[in-house]
This record gives C-alpha cells, structure tokens and sequence, in this order.
C-alpha cells in the first residue's frame, strides 16, 4: 500500500473528517501519482475527487475529469458494484 502524502490529506481534510482516512493509489496519470478517498459505499455524494501529485504540488479533480482519470487507471472497472 502506497504511503498517503500529507499533502493530499490536507486537501482531502474536510472529506476526511466526515468519512474517514482511507485513501486509494491508483497509480500514475500524465506522470502525476493519483490518489482517491474511499468513501462508504452505501453514500451517493456525487463526484469523487481525485488528488493528483506532482513537484510536490497536489491538484484535487472532480466532475466527469476525475472519472475520466479513475476509469483510466482501474482495470477491473467491469467489476465495480453500481447501483
């Protein structure tokens, strides 16, 4: 498991404080490492974010950019529950 930098939680900390500190790696992306929260599955809350981290410089992403990036990086995205 990939060591979550500080610096993606501090922008994650609002998201962190109402659902938790579990991050997912999702690996590289434009040469960015990629980072999402994971949040409880039984919550719809829109959007994921997508905390991408690079020179030490964190960008969070949302709406349909985040997926974009998500779906690039997960293989097994045929497997995912969806309701």
């Amino acid at each position: 498991m990939a060591k979550i930098p500080q610096i993606v939680k501090d922008a994650a900390r609002d998201l962190i404080d109402r659902f938790g500190d579990n991050f997912n790696y999702l690996g590289k992306f434009e040469g960015a490492d990629a980072y999402t929260l994971q949040v409880p599955d039984d919550l719809c809350i829109g959007y994921p974010h997508v905390y991408l981290v690079k020179d030490g410089k964190v960008d969070d992403i949302t709406d349909s950019p985040a997926l974009f990036i998500i779906e690039s990086l997960v293989e097994d995205l045929d497997e995912v529950e969806t309701e």
